[in-house]
């Protein structure tokens, strides 16, 4: 992308998040009414308009919907995922865009270095992914060059589940590789990383995993979600371990449920754009939080989960929408020109999911 289509882009971000602030905090937040209420309303409706992340964010955002296909096929919307996701890769060819619009495509701050294993995820979620073989294995192939090492590690800078952050989220890139590449695996699509699964396993656990827990990335050993959710919500780890990453992530468990990470990041470890809340990664996003209690019932903690579902369906409930962030006070966070979107896709998904395959 160039630098003018970088700055325009930038411009017409700034434009609708100051935009959606204002009209946060003026008129709050629509109330749909129960939460399954909620649900049904926010997936029917998105499925008619393909899919786009939440309330503000307009487009389609891979890394989003990858994580909402499981609950989104489960409320019936298996075949309107599988055709966004072609969709989404008749659009892609030598960039990886973040996120997906009519008029235009992003790749800012950086290439999607978790675009590939988000498509490869939620075509497999709804039934599509053998229907294009060659394009896929086209695109594992950019995606090697472009963001993973001889070992299979994924080093590469690029646009992840924390945007804001300059430094490339190691453990969290690479445990999206790993489950696109067992999903390719199993279904014996031939790519770049067929027979790889193992070894992309043993690098992230031999270079990230600090006898605890998985370090975001290498040189720091803050606890954070994005690096630990992912592979408990995916099934990447085997149960000794899985439990160890359990019983760290227990700390930063909230009574309106789990933060995102130890501390806020620093001035220096987010792009300029986020300087002003660089700290809202630091807070309670409920769509992590879903996954989470979805990894713990998936290893067998199912009192923790309903624990952590309880905790998020309170904070929730008196909104009567799926909120993409709130304070460690229980709040929606709107603050510093930012606020939090609303009729979050990924959130009500993830909560249907959880719903269907866990609550008793």
């Amino acid at each position: 992308m160039s630098g003018l289509e970088t700055g325009r882009y930038y411009c017409r971000e700034l434009g609708r998040r100051l935009s959606h602030y204002v009209e946060r905090r003026r008129n709050g937040y629509r109330h749909l009414g129960s939460l399954e209420r909620a649900a049904e309303t926010i997936l029917a409706d998105r499925a008619d308009r393909g899919f786009e992340a939440g309330g503000h964010f307009r487009g389609v955002w891979p890394r989003d919907l990858c994580f909402g296909a499981r609950g989104l096929s489960d409320a019936g919307y298996g075949e309107a995922v599988g055709d966004t996701g072609e969709w989404i890769l008749d659009r892609l060819s030598d960039v990886f865009y973040t996120d997906f619009h009519d008029g235009y495509n992003a790749a800012t701050p950086a290439e999607g270095v978790d675009t590939f294993p988000a498509l490869v995820v939620l075509l497999a979620e709804s039934g599509r992914l053998e229907t294009r073989p060659d394009a896929v294995a086209d695109l594992a192939a950019l995606h090697r060059r472009k963001f993973v090492d001889d070992s299979g590690f994924v080093t590469g800078n690029g646009s992840s589940w924390w945007d804001s952050a300059a430094h490339p989220r190691e453990a969290y890139n690479t445990a999206m590789l790993l489950a696109a590449v067992e999903r390719l695996e199993a279904r014996g699509i031939e790519t770049t990383f067929t027979g790889e699964s193992d070894r992309i396993r043993e690098k992230l656990r031999s270079r990230l995993w600090n006898g605890t827990y998985f370090d975001e990335h290498w040189g720091s050993s803050t606890l954070a979600c994005d690096a630990n959710v992912v592979a408990l919500y995916f099934g990447l780890l085997e149960d000794d371990r899985a439990a160890s990453v359990v019983d760290a992530l227990e700390r930063l468990e909230t009574p309106y449920g789990i933060r995102m990470r130890e501390r806020p990041f620093s001035h220096t470890a987010v792009h300029p754009f986020f300087l002003l809340h660089r700290d809202y990664h630091y807070h309670v996003w409920p769509w992590n939080g879903f996954m989470y209690a979805i990894g713990l019932a998936r290893y067998g903690f199912e009192e923790r989960a309903r624990r952590e579902v309880d905790r998020l369906e309170r904070l929730l409930e008196p909104y009567g929408n799926f909120l993409e962030v709130c304070t460690l006070a229980g709040e929606a966070y709107v603050k510093r020109g930012y606020a939090s979107a609303s009729e979050f896709t990924v959130a009500a998904a993830l909560w249907r999911e959880y719903a269907d395959d866990w609550r008793g």
